[in-house]
């Protein structure tokens, strides 16, 4: 019996070291949450430049956002302070930049792209969230 019991506790040990070593990765929403509103994003791509990543989104009611982050983002965790690397252009009114108070963007490699996290709070004190896949184009985008 008391092998048995042995045993057992030996094969829950295995589950639980099993289980904390294949923790799920973070659901990607394709969304932007920025001045109180929600946008799911339709279309993200970006390339490689010379040392940083050109990067294009598409909102589905008509926003579009370009600009660029460095390629050391890549695969790590990085504060975020000032004019945040996208500009956002509506079909009208005027473009804008996040203006970042504080808060951090993480780039992971995913298949034939990046997915990227922001989680930063903006200048006037409201959120500035970012989660979107972004396929990487080559230098060709």
């Amino acid at each position: 019996m008391k092998k048995i019991i042995g045993i057992l506790v030996l094969a829950l040990a295995f589950i639980a070291v099993f289980s904390a070593c294949n923790k799920e990765e973070e659901t990607i929403t394709n969304t932007i949450e920025t001045g109180g509103n929600t946008y799911k994003i339709v279309y993200s791509a970006c390339g490689l430049f010379g040392g940083a990543y050109h990067m294009d989104c598409d909102t589905e009611n008509g926003i579009h956002g370009h600009g660029e982050f460095p390629a050391s983002y890549v695969g790590k965790t990085t504060d975020l302070k000032g004019d945040f690397f996208l500009e956002f252009n509506p079909q009208s009114g005027p473009s804008f930049i996040p203006k970042i108070k504080s808060g951090t963007v993480t780039v992971k490699e995913a298949d034939k792209g990046f997915n990227i996290t922001v989680d930063a709070v903006e200048n006037g004190g409201g959120k500035f969230k970012m989660s979107v896949y972004t396929e990487d184009k080559g230098e060709n985008f």
